[in-house]
């Protein structure tokens, strides 16, 4: 099969697996799709496979663009042990939760429709496999257009208010489960669902000094956190998981749930290569509390401790100096 580009990773301006480090077992172990994966897609689209290409860029799944029928979708495959397709389910969950809300101005914005996903035999050597089936997003130029269309869709999203913090299905930060508990205050959910279960993770790998750092800014966050409308946020926004398409600019990868809004746009700033444009139409649209940009370091202490226990310590410096940062913070 020919290699074709992932329309996931068109005109991103980091690799992913550079960026975040994820090991890349999955895509090296599935180099081709999968027969009995092939006949489940081949179920759930109604028309036989006529045509299958690996997609580069995958890295804690594998990824495959598959034409049947006249339409053209992608078969996301990955390793998995338990009875239940957990990950791909809550990714299917997340997409689903924020299509709903693509409605008015946050039409600027698409997600990919999901077609279906389960569990298939993957043969020899290689167990069971999870698949998720969704249709294919064509690459388009990423114009200053496009990025503007994306701050605003963006913006529309964040003005879904839910009625507390959490309160949707859990779901994962990369591969690491996570949960969304109802819950009335920001900074209880930030810190009881987000920080406290990457903490306890992290205790091999953290000083007693960065403990109590952490300790003493749990007491500060109800002061730090301006009050803010539970929004509906994607939860794993990285430029990784934005894409400019025929269709408009999209978002992939959610890890969607109601929290504060300054999540998303934190973890926008912390890997880079989102273009300014985006950040100044949100704001034209949407305009965040003042001094949002200087609450990023607080706010991507989850994905960075999240990234330390996914891959160790080459996190541990820049999760320190976000740590210093915020805990330096003036109310």
């Amino acid at each position: 099969m020919a290699a074709a580009a992932s329309p996931f990773l068109k005109g991103c301006s980091e690799p992913s697996a550079a960026r975040r480090g994820w090991p890349r077992y999955a895509a090296d172990m599935l180099t081709s799709l999968p027969p009995a994966v092939k006949a489940a897609a081949q179920s759930h689209l109604g028309s036989r496979v006529t045509e299958v290409s690996r997609l580069s860029g995958g890295d804690i799944s594998a990824a495959f663009r598959v034409v049947a029928g006249h339409g053209q979708f992608v078969v996301k495959v990955r390793p998995e042990q338990a009875d239940h397709p957990a990950l791909f389910h809550a990714e299917a969950l997340g997409l689903h939760l924020l299509g709903q809300q693509l409605v008015g101005e946050a039409r600027a914005v698409v997600v990919p429709q999901v077609v279906g996903y389960g569990l298939a035999a993957g043969g020899t050597g290689v167990g069971q496999l999870a698949y998720l089936v969704m249709n294919f997003l064509e690459p388009a130029p990423e114009t200053p257009q496009a990025q503007e269309a994306l701050g605003r869709g963006l913006a529309a999203l964040h003005r879904t208010a839910g009625p507390q913090f959490g309160g949707t299905p859990d779901n994962f930060v990369g591969f690491l489960p996570q949960k969304n508990p109802p819950t009335p205050t920001a900074a209880e959910f930030f810190w009881a669902a987000r920080l406290a279960p990457q903490l306890k993770r992290a205790q091999d790998h953290l000083s007693a000094g960065d403990i109590h750092n952490f300790e003493a800014l749990r007491e500060r966050l109800p002061g730090l956190i301006p009050p803010e409308a539970p929004a509906l946020v994607h939860g794993d926004l990285w430029r990784g998981n934005m894409l400019f398409t025929a269709l408009g600019p999209a978002l992939i990868d959610p890890a969607a749930t109601y929290s504060h809004r300054e999540v998303d746009l934190s973890l926008m700033r912390l890997f880079g290569g989102v273009s300014e444009r985006v950040f100044a139409a949100y704001a034209e649209a949407f305009p965040p509390a003042e001094g949002w940009e200087q609450r990023a370091d607080l706010w991507n202490l989850y994905p960075l401790l999240a990234h330390l226990n996914m891959f160790g310590d080459r996190y541990l410096g820049r999760l320190q100096a976000a740590l210093h940062a915020a805990s330096n913070m003036i109310i």
